[in-house]
């Protein structure tokens, strides 16, 4: 029993992250028309560039917070 833990863990992770898709895929249009310009136009060499300023951005984001409480750690 003790083995399938893992696996009812990711299962409960995908069941969630797809109930968020489907909840909120109207706010995610804009990504979906982002794309379809970049399959029209033969422009796929701009998304390395994207996913390394969305990851930046997003470690950015999540690391302010963070800041405070390590600058007093040290």
């Amino acid at each position: 029993m003790l083995k399938y833990i893992p696996l009812i863990g990711i299962l409960v992770l995908l069941g969630a992250f797809f109930w968020g898709a489907v909840k909120y895929r109207d706010r995610f249009v804009i990504l979906g028309e982002f794309v379809e310009f970049l399959r029209e136009r033969k422009l796929w060499w701009i998304i390395p560039l994207v996913v390394v300023f969305a990851l930046a951005g997003l470690f950015i984001v999540f690391t302010l917070p963070v800041s405070g409480f390590i600058y007093t750690l040290f």
